[in-house]
């Protein structure tokens, strides 16, 4: 197999602010800035980032990765267009795509090992900072969502280390695949049960594809 490595074009981390959209008010890390210099990554994120929402972080959402080839997408629609961490991510990477990730991947960084797990869902806060009321189905229409991922080595890490795949899954079950089950082709038997045979799944979205198919009703997904 030929080595695949992904570039990293920054490593972002940010603190909990308070935002307002529309008559909401929020705490979100959403606004997140580019480190210079090595970060200790642990079972729950890097050290120093922090989370102001109880869905995010955790053991199966440790880090969030956007593909840095879709910025040029969403270029056209932001008025206030940032070129790093554009999503919130902690990891802005080059060429590793929804269709190309797949759930279970195995991936080196520095010294840490990590392993997709699950597509990052699109919420209100995306919306918010940038002022696009309809960015949350744009996201879904076009799976442009990035992905998240657990860690399974701990380590440090910093923003010249490139992503190698070093265990592909061999179910090759697609975080674009997984996007597809979620947001638009929801009771197609056969992708659902491709999808959930992948034990490498996270928990929680393994129990809410299936209560969506089971119970034949959408799930408004946040």
């Amino acid at each position: 197999m030929l080595e695949q490595l992904y570039e990293v074009k920054s490593l972002n981390m940010g603190k909990t602010e308070t935002y307002h959209f529309g008559k909401k008010v929020y705490r979100s890390a959403i606004k997140k800035s580019p480190v210079d210099g090595p970060v200790f990554l642990s079972k729950v994120g890097l050290a120093g980032d922090e989370q102001a929402y109880e869905h995010h972080g955790g053991e199966n959402k440790a880090l969030c990765l956007y593909p840095f080839d879709h910025y040029e997408h969403w270029r056209p629609a932001f008025q206030n267009m940032v070129d790093t961490a554009l999503f919130g991510e902690n990891l802005t990477v080059t060429g590793l795509t929804e269709d190309k990730a797949h759930i279970g991947d195995i991936f080196s960084l520095g010294e840490a090992i990590i392993q997709v797990s699950e597509p990052r869902n699109p919420c209100y806060k995306l919306a918010a900072k940038y002022e696009v009321p309809s960015l949350i189905v744009q996201v879904r229409n076009t799976g442009y969502t990035g992905f998240l991922l657990r860690v399974l080595k701990e380590g440090m890490i910093s923003p010249n280390d490139p992503m190698q795949l070093i265990e592909p899954h061999p179910q090759k079950v697609s975080v674009a695949l997984v996007n597809d089950v979620k947001f638009h082709d929801r009771f197609n038997r056969d992708k659902v049960d491709q999808v959930l045979q992948v034990k490498e799944l996270s928990e929680s979205l393994h129990l809410a594809i299936k209560e969506q198919f089971d119970s034949g009703r959408k799930n408004g997904w946040g």
